[in-house]
């Protein structure tokens, strides 16, 4: 059974460079987003990524208004907006977090918040069949300046069989 997930900024961001966005429909139920995760992404339509995420929005993901509690008060003295909601969202909807950022992360997993970050969606889609290869769409975000660990990028490529 596929699970639902909160999605933060970042890695919407980089599926949609990869124009892979829909490998989310493969491997979720459905995929939610706080408003302020969707201003982010969006902010400047002449960039074409954010052109694909405001059409995927649309069809394939399913926005919250944001929220402004103490949950959200205290997690602001740490991270940024997109994260604090993706995180309040997650929270309310008892699911996972798609989330790349180091501290964000690191704050998820400190309110036992499933995390999976972009290479965990393209591990699965890796091993499901949807997409052939690993490895050339991790070096496309790295041209893309996406930070990335690089004891984490072997640890996926060996676990996709491409090490």
């Amino acid at each position: 059974m596929k699970r639902i997930i909160v999605a933060d900024t970042s890695p919407l961001i980089a599926l949609a460079k990869l124009q892979q966005l829909t490998l989310l429909g493969s491997a979720f139920a459905s995929v939610h987003i706080p408003l302020t995760v969707l201003s982010e992404a969006t902010r400047d339509l002449q960039r074409p990524d954010a052109r694909l995420i405001r059409d995927f929005a649309t069809e394939h993901l399913i926005v919250h208004d944001d929220a402004d509690n103490d949950f959200c008060a205290q997690l602001r003295q740490t991270l940024d907006e997109g994260e604090v909601q993706a995180l309040h969202l997650a929270r309310q909807l008892h699911c996972g977090v798609l989330m790349d950022e180091q501290m964000g992360r690191h704050v998820a997993q400190s309110y036992q918040i499933p995390v999976v970050g972009v290479l965990g969606v393209l591990l699965n889609a890796k091993q499901s069949g949807a997409i052939p290869a690993l490895a050339p769409l991790i070096r496309a975000l790295q041209a893309h300046e996406y930070r990335l660990s690089n004891v984490l990028v072997q640890k996926v490529l060996l676990a996709a069989g491409e090490g």
